[in-house]
């Protein structure tokens, strides 16, 4: 039996997020764009709030719709993850949560922008091809939005106010992609760990904007605990990923995450599907991934600096359980959190 997802209980702990107004970002406030650095150069991750300029409900509505098709139907539009590709439908399962290779327990559909945006792209099932407008409308505020922070972030670092937007133009060919996903959460009793869906990992691209009604995102606070995010309504939940790690020397930063099935679900036989809208911001293809202040670390293979496209390619490969080997393939897979203590990861 499907319910309705219940509210976020009050006595959970939750991650002290600042809050972030969009309209006061735009408007060049001092006082915000000051917390946003803060924010951006501590945790990495933030709320904004967004109000109706960003509205989620269509894309939830559609994402129901779309995982609401046959596994069969949904299969011929299998992302080729095991060969770095990472458009279309990803299965249960075939991403890995641990260092055991422990199967994720979540499923998501990755609509690239390029596809909506500059292509006239066919090879959709038909809920996504109806919903087209929708989706280009969607993708292209979620951009506007993720632009504004990086003439922000540029400025504050001393860089061109265009430096990082430059990196990030609306219709070049990028990786930039509106993620749906589902997971069905059961309910289990008192837990000594929370079920993991998807495991630690920090974000690979550079700006990535989610909404989530049901809650189970949780961040890793520098003391080491595992500590939830609330969903609010109207404010998406913002972080920065390795890429902004990157290209900032390290100076922004790119934290550690996961999905856990809440442990306020305890109804004998309740089951939720918990859907969340993500939209993900990345290099243009051939920005090369190295930092844009001084003599920073580069990304490369052997003597060739990756591209972005590379750079993506290669962790979309190392995050695939069909290539997992051992526990040296969990090492492969780490982005910047690859400099943490290591007995964070269950």
């Amino acid at each position: 039996m499907t319910v309705p997802f219940p509210d976020f209980p009050e006595s959970v702990p939750t991650a002290p997020l600042v809050v972030i107004d969009y309209n006061l970002l735009v408007q060049k406030d001092p006082e915000e764009l000051n917390r946003l650095f803060k924010a951006s150069t501590d945790l990495g991750f933030f709320y904004l709030k967004v109000g109706a300029q960003l509205d989620p409900i269509p894309i939830f509505t559609l994402a129901e719709s779309v995982f609401g098709q046959s596994l069969d139907t949904k299969m011929k539009y299998a992302m080729d993850g095991k060969n770095g590709v990472y458009f279309g439908y990803k299965a249960v399962g075939s991403t890995y949560t641990d260092k055991k290779g422990t199967p994720d327990m979540i499923e998501f559909w990755n609509i690239a922008k390029d596809e909506i945006l500059m292509q006239d792209a066919t090879d959709h099932p038909k809920p996504i091809l109806d919903a087209k407008e929708v989706l280009k409308q969607f993708i292209i505020k979620s951009h506007d939005i993720v632009l504004v922070i990086l003439e922000i972030l540029s400025t504050k670092l001393g860089l061109d106010p265009h430096a990082l937007p430059d990196l990030h133009r609306l219709t070049h060919p990028s990786g930039d992609q509106l993620r749906l996903t589902k997971s069905i959460i059961c309910p289990f009793q008192q837990q000594l760990s929370p079920h993991v869906a998807l495991g630690a990992h920090t974000d690979f691209g550079s700006v990535t904007i989610l909404f989530n009604r049901l809650g189970g995102l949780q961040v890793l606070k520098p003391d080491g605990e595992w500590t939830y995010v609330r969903p609010l309504p109207d404010h998406a939940i913002v972080n920065l990923g390795d890429a902004m790690v990157k290209l900032s020397n390290g100076l922004l930063k790119s934290n550690i995450h996961r999905v856990v099935a809440p442990p306020w679900l305890s109804v004998e036989d309740e089951v939720v599907d918990r859907f969340s809208v993500v939209y993900f911001s990345r290099p243009e293809n051939d920005v090369h991934m190295t930092s844009l202040l001084g003599h920073g670390e580069q990304e490369q293979d052997a003597d060739h600096v990756l591209t972005a496209q590379e750079w993506i390619a290669r962790r979309v490969k190392n995050f695939q359980t069909a290539n997992y080997k051992d526990e040296t393939s969990y090492e492969m897979r780490k982005g910047t959190e690859g400099n943490r203590d290591d007995g964070v990861y269950v």
